[in-house]
């Protein structure tokens, strides 16, 4: 009851000095918060301000609606009360070491200038979590807002790892994302049931590279939220996707194919191959697995309160 009175009271001055702050994230101007029993999540721990890479939201835009945010400049001088990696053009450690394999984006043009100020052009993302030691793990969700990867584009191949250990379910949404613009976007991930002890440690250490590809995919990341023991989601802030499956070689319906979103959530496709499915506002990842066709992931945007059409074509 205490914290949530505090709660009220610092909520309602944030509010009549003109701070953005809001009962699901706190102050948007705070570069960490850490909160108890949210509307979202029995804890909410974020890292990075909520401000669009220092660039600002438009008016009447929320970056949790799931639209994406307009096209904006670059590069931009960085706030150096960041924290390290937030809101800072990052170019995948790979890129100059051999010919690009697909070109390169804007973003790249960086890789010297990075190096020459940090002395590399990639960062880790350092979340501190200290949970209190009663706190039983049963869940846990990622919310990233993310700008510019563009691995479909770029044959650009990104490995992430969690506290030093390679992260799949990760590098599954971040390999299928195509930001063409650059435009940010939100998305949210399901952390596996294997991988939630790493959330038992005080620090989770998050790291974004393509160490191989020599790949020119620059990119950035607003801010993260990681979300202890998530509720369930709040009709405001679904959409949904609904569509058909199909092979692509003959046009016909796939039928009973498994359709996972990086939420972790799962559907099937009916008799006609058609599917409708709610979805967290953001750019969903949505995996498709279906007898006789290779697993492939697709992205949608996913907007509260509308409808998105998309059909999934499969190629053997």
């Amino acid at each position: 009851m205490k914290n949530t009175l505090l709660f009220t009271i610092l909520f309602a001055a944030a509010v009549s000095a003109g701070a953005q702050v809001t009962p699901d994230n706190g102050d948007w101007k705070a570069q960490y918060v850490k909160m108890e029993n949210t509307p979202e999540a029995q804890l909410m721990i974020r890292c990075g301000d909520i401000d669009n890479l220092n660039f600002g939201w438009e008016p009447g835009f929320t970056p949790f609606s799931g639209k994406s945010t307009p096209a904006h400049a670059y590069p931009w001088d960085r706030d150096k009360r960041d924290t390290l990696g937030f809101d800072l053009i990052q170019v995948p450690s790979s890129d100059g070491t051999k010919d690009e394999p697909c070109g390169g984006d804007g973003y790249s043009g960086q890789r010297n200038a990075l190096r020459d100020t940090f002395g590399r052009s990639q960062f880790p993302f350092r979340i501190p979590l200290h949970l209190p030691k009663e706190t039983a793990i049963t869940s846990a969700s990622l919310q990233l807002f993310v700008d510019d990867f563009q691995a479909p584009v770029f044959c650009s191949k990104f490995e992430v790892t969690l506290n030093g250990r390679r992260a799949p379910f990760i590098e599954k949404a971040v390999n299928a994302l195509n930001q063409t613009g650059p435009i940010g976007k939100l998305i949210t991930i399901k952390v596996p049931a294997d991988f939630l002890d790493s959330l038992k440690s005080p620090v989770m250490v998050l790291e974004f590279d393509d160490k191989t590809t020599g790949a020119g995919d620059g990119f950035a990341i607003d801010f993260i939220k990681v979300l202890i023991n998530p509720k369930a989601v709040a009709v405001k802030q679904k959409g949904t996707i609904k569509g058909t499956v199909i092979d692509a070689a003959t046009g016909r319906p796939v039928i009973g194919a498994m359709i996972t979103l990086s939420d972790g959530t799962q559907y099937k496709s009916d008799a006609k191959g058609n599917y409708t499915m709610p979805a967290q506002a953001g750019l969903a990842v949505v995996t498709i697995e279906a007898k006789g066709f290779p697993e492939k992931s697709f992205t949608v945007d996913v907007i509260a309160g509308e409808v998105t059409q998309q059909n999934f074509d499969l190629v053997k």
